[in-house]
């Protein structure tokens, strides 16, 4: 039987079956990946699988943002300038609230009809328009970059207690750094570049919802970012379905591209023995923690302590989540960037073409390693560098 067949008929059965049927099937992996691969169409349509777009949208897919697994990137756009595909436009205010009239996310795409709440361009610096009102007073703008996914989906085995051990938010050590787990009440996020997603499927969720507007048990909006002042978009049609659970995704969908993502394996760490010391006597390895110990005692890379910290004005983009000022943000995970050198950009918003660059804009809790960095040879620097572009 051909892949292609197998594929529609697991959906067919993942419409039909009920959603805590069996995921440990041979078929899990692959047909997540053909949802993960997936364009979405507007609703209504005949083919009730693939509808539900939108209405408005950043991306008809997971690929659109994480082709092959790997994260943004920087293209050529069609008038021969560089921009960065992968990267969306995040909205709020030092709080965590969103914009009232655009929501959370601006949307550069829209199903017929409707129009795209505005465009977006992100290099040399962030630039874009909006085709509806002015921003409310005190929301704020930031660019938001897609990660690679190699490696993450082993976030979801560490235990809390992994990672509550690092967590020093008062600074008992006096080592300058306080890093602190974002507790929501869901439990301990892990996922998101604040931390606020606990699971590997609430972040899928997330994803489907505001990127592509497909709701699902997780994120029951089949609106997706759209909010209730936009009364054209509230409007038009959804595909929610009684055969996946209600929603547009199902629950079962969600396992399905978990199964998928948990399999893009973070690559070994670089065997650059004098790079890795260099790492952790700046330093670095303090919160870019190189492996983390999962709850059956696996070592997973990470370089992560999936903690927050204050990286100082510096990276202060002024949008907060909930409980997460706008100055914090999860350690990043440095492992699997698969893009070549020159097609990467780093930090949340892609503000660093460089991983030096990138240190240099490190402050707050980071600022000594910074200065540690920054005093090496330029040989040192040189390895260091390498040794992370390496990872």
């Amino acid at each position: 039987m051909n892949v292609v067949l197998r594929v529609s008929i697991a959906l067919l059965c993942a419409a039909i079956a009920p959603a805590n049927a069996a995921h440990a099937d041979q078929l899990d992996v692959p047909v997540g990946k053909a949802l993960f691969d997936r364009l979405w169409i507007p609703a209504p349509a005949s083919t009730k699988a693939t509808d539900g777009l939108g209405p408005l949208f950043s991306s008809r897919s997971c690929t659109g943002c994480h082709a092959r697994g790997e994260g943004a990137r920087v293209v050529t756009r069609e008038d021969g300038q560089a921009d960065i595909a992968g990267a969306v436009v995040r909205f709020g205010k030092a709080d965590g609230t969103t914009d009232p009239y655009y929501g959370l996310q601006l949307q550069t795409n829209a199903v017929p009809k409707l129009m795209p709440e505005g465009e977006a361009r992100f290099l040399p610096s962030l630039q874009y328009k909006l085709t509806g009102p002015p921003l409310a007073d005190g929301v704020h703008t930031s660019a938001r970059l897609a990660p690679p996914l190699f490696g993450r989906g082993a976030f979801d085995d560490v235990a809390d207690e992994e990672i509550l051990k690092r967590a020093d938010p008062d600074d008992r050590n006096g080592d300058g750094i306080k890093g602190r787990a974002n507790i929501t009440p869901r439990g301990i996020g892990r996922y998101g570049w604040k931390a606020a997603h606990v699971t590997l499927d609430d972040q899928i969720a997330h994803a489907f919802a505001i990127d592509i507007g497909l709701s699902s048990p997780k994120m029951p909006f089949p609106n997706g970012d759209c909010t209730k002042l936009e009364t054209e978009c509230a409007a038009l049609p959804n595909g929610e379905s009684a055969a996946f659970d209600g929603r547009e995704i199902s629950t079962a969908m969600l396992g399905y591209v978990k199964s998928y993502i948990r399999t893009l394996r973070a690559p070994d760490e670089a065997a650059d023995s004098a790079g890795a010391s260099l790492f952790a006597a700046t330093g670095c390895a303090q919160c870019h923690v190189p492996a983390l110990t999962t709850r059956d005692g696996r070592q997973i890379p990470a370089f992560t302590d999936l903690l927050l910290h204050d990286m100082g004005p510096g990276l202060d983009d002024g949008a907060g989540e909930p409980g997460v000022k706008s100055s914090e943000w999860r350690t990043a995970p440095l492992i699997g960037h698969r893009v070549p050198a020159e097609q990467r950009r780093f930090l949340h918003d892609g503000s660093a073409a460089t991983v030096e660059e990138a240190i240099g804009k490190h402050g707050g809790e980071a600022e000594r390693s910074r200065d540690l960095f920054v005093a090496l040879s330029p040989d040192d620097k040189k390895r260091l560098v390498d040794y992370v572009n390496g990872l």
